[in-house]
């Protein structure tokens, strides 16, 4: 997985404008097999958009209509389609009746057949990464697309003084490895078997680093490591 997210990761660092970030997060799109891609920040309870990149120009325009209008879901509808998985696949099945208004306009900007990430900090829906096209991906590359996702989100609110930068750390080795192993996509379980250690001591070395670099979960704290090269 590291072959796959560390060129986008350093692109992104050294992105200074929203326009050069949307243009990594398009290649992105594309090497995966997406036609575009886009990523909104939620303001507030996630009723409303605070920030939005989407590689479409076609669509950047769409975005503000659609958070104004009657057409989207509540934010508990949108908090539940979100819950659980680390990524979700959408397609036509999830416009029931009565959504034939919003399946025309999510038709029009295509993103009807769509692959997200759901950003989440403190246990809250703060924000979502959408990948649109019928991309299929093995559980490596969903690994990867969640770690640029979260870095992707990361630098927007960096940009904007919004999060404030870690100082430069040092890992233990056995950190360095549980990171490492995390980053090629093991679980903690895995990694667990292969380090001879428990699950629970595998998440406090993670919880360890994240706390080191006030990252906000597994996902984030992987692709912070990466960016920084400390692996």
């Amino acid at each position: 997985m590291l072959a796959i997210v560390e060129n986008y990761l350093r692109a992104m660092s050294a992105a200074r404008t929203d326009a050069e970030l949307t243009r990594v997060v398009a290649d992105v799109a594309h090497d995966l097999g997406f036609r575009s891609a886009y990523l909104i920040e939620y303001a507030g309870k996630h009723s409303a958009a605070q920030h939005v990149l989407d590689t479409d120009p076609a669509r950047r325009s769409w975005w503000s209509d659609y958070f104004a209008s009657d057409l989207r879901p509540s934010p508990r509808e949108v908090a539940e389609s979100l819950a659980g998985e680390s990524v979700h696949r959408f397609d036509s099945s999830r416009f029931g009746r009565g959504t034939e208004r919003l399946y025309a306009a999510c038709e029009a900007h295509d993103v009807v057949n769509v692959t997200t990430i759901p950003i989440s900090h403190g246990g809250e829906l703060v924000g979502v990464a959408g990948f649109c096209g019928e991309a299929r991906l093995d559980r490596q590359k969903e690994n990867a697309l969640q770690l640029i996702a979260y870095n992707a989100f990361a630098h927007i609110r960096s940009s904007r003084g919004t999060s404030s930068g870690a100082p430069d750390i040092s890992l233990t080795p056995r950190e360095k490895q549980v990171l490492q192993l995390s980053a090629e996509g093991l679980t903690s379980s895995e990694i667990a078997e292969k380090l001879g250690m428990s699950a629970r001591t595998v998440n406090q070395h993670v919880d360890n680093v994240a706390d080191k670099l006030g990252t906000r979960n597994r996902a984030h704290t992987v692709a912070e490591i990466i960016r920084r090269g400390l692996l």
